[in-house]
């Protein structure tokens, strides 16, 4: 085989490899796996918890561990343990009130409650002025978005989640932001004065689409999907990948007959945030690798976009990094909205 031939050969084979990767990366982005975590415990006492380090159990904040039906929620780093690099200890956040884990393995969970029963606060019965809908990201379904639930009980608001694991592009899909807007509809016609989208990730985007159709009074953006492509080259990047991949992806999962490479049935059309004046709240982690602080950046540009940057979050993660400060950032965000 001459050398001409041996290039062309390796060419082809390089192209066929970069598409099947493009098409694997748009494949997590359309239909991504849950990401699950194990956390193992070594030892616990009455205040605190000693678990083998890992990426997981070295991120700063809250989370939960979760075993045979216990849930025991730990907070802040404290020094690891007799200076042992390969454990950390942590705070227990109860108490007391429940007995310690018990040594194993437990899974890591950063959701903290599995349905909207358990979020703390009572909903509102009576009518309430304000209505907020939740419209969570790709991966984990409607369980992503119940840590933001509980700061609006507070201030008095009632809460819906709207669901769209059943659609075939979940939040990126065009019924997903039909949903929203009839759930808006739907609020307007009650009566209620105020109405509100909180959306995390791909919701977040879904839902300034939504707002694009049905004006509301405010958006919370949490970890925002602000461009496809953008995000698409971060994820790349974050896997020491070249960035071309992330260019690639992006074409596959918003291209007909290409989409179907990553098992998506018909192309991701919304693919960049919609600008709708409407007063927004951006949460984000600049470790967040796929919201660029560029892109956070340009859109905060706007007079009525403010921004709240965390600092060591992965993807979503920025409550689980400081709920006090995102919970804060929530409510002053809430008291400047306006009918």
């Amino acid at each position: 085989m001459t050398s001409a031939r041996i290039a062309a050969v390796g060419t082809t084979v390089g192209a066929a490899g970069t598409v099947a990767l493009g098409a694997l990366v748009a494949r997590r982005l359309v239909a991504p796996t849950p990401y699950t975590a194990t956390a193992t415990v070594r030892s616990a006492a009455e205040a605190s918890v000693e678990l083998v380090a890992s990426r997981d159990t070295r991120l700063p904040g809250t989370y939960a561990l979760v075993r045979d039906g216990r849930r025991v929620a730990v907070g802040r780093l404290l020094v690891s343990a007799a200076g042992d690099a390969e454990t950390v200890r942590r705070a227990l956040l109860d108490g007391g009130a429940t007995a310690p884990p018990e040594p194993g393995e437990w899974t890591w969970d950063a959701s903290m409650v599995d349905s909207e029963r358990d979020v703390p606060g009572d909903e509102p019965t009576a009518a309430a002025a304000t209505h907020v809908v939740h419209v969570h990201g790709q991966s984990l379904g409607p369980r992503q978005v119940l840590r933001g639930v509980a700061v609006w009980r507070a201030l008095g608001a009632t809460s819906e989640v709207v669901d769209t694991t059943d659609l075939p592009l979940r939040s990126l899909d065009p019924v997903a932001v039909d949903r929203v807007v009839a759930a808006v509809r739907a609020a307007r016609a009650r009566g209620v004065a105020r109405v509100v989208l909180q959306g995390w990730s791909a919701g977040a985007l879904a839902a300034s689409v939504a707002a694009a159709r049905e004006p509301v009074d405010g958006i919370v953006a949490v970890a925002p999907l602000l461009d496809v492509r953008s995000a698409l080259r971060g994820a790349v990047g974050a896997a020491r990948l070249p960035r071309f991949v992330g260019t690639v992806a992006a074409r596959i999962a918003t291209t007909p007959v290409l989409s179907r490479l990553a098992g998506a049935p018909r192309p991701v059309r919304t693919t960049s945030w919609q600008d709708t004046h409407t007063p927004t709240l951006v949460l984000h982690s600049t470790a967040d690798a796929l919201v660029a602080v560029d892109d956070v950046a340009r859109l905060t540009q706007r007079h009525d976009v403010h921004a709240v940057a965390f600092r060591t979050a992965p993807h979503t993660l920025e409550w689980n990094e400081d709920p006090d400060r995102w919970e804060t950032a929530v409510r002053d965000f809430a008291a400047t909205i306006t009918p």
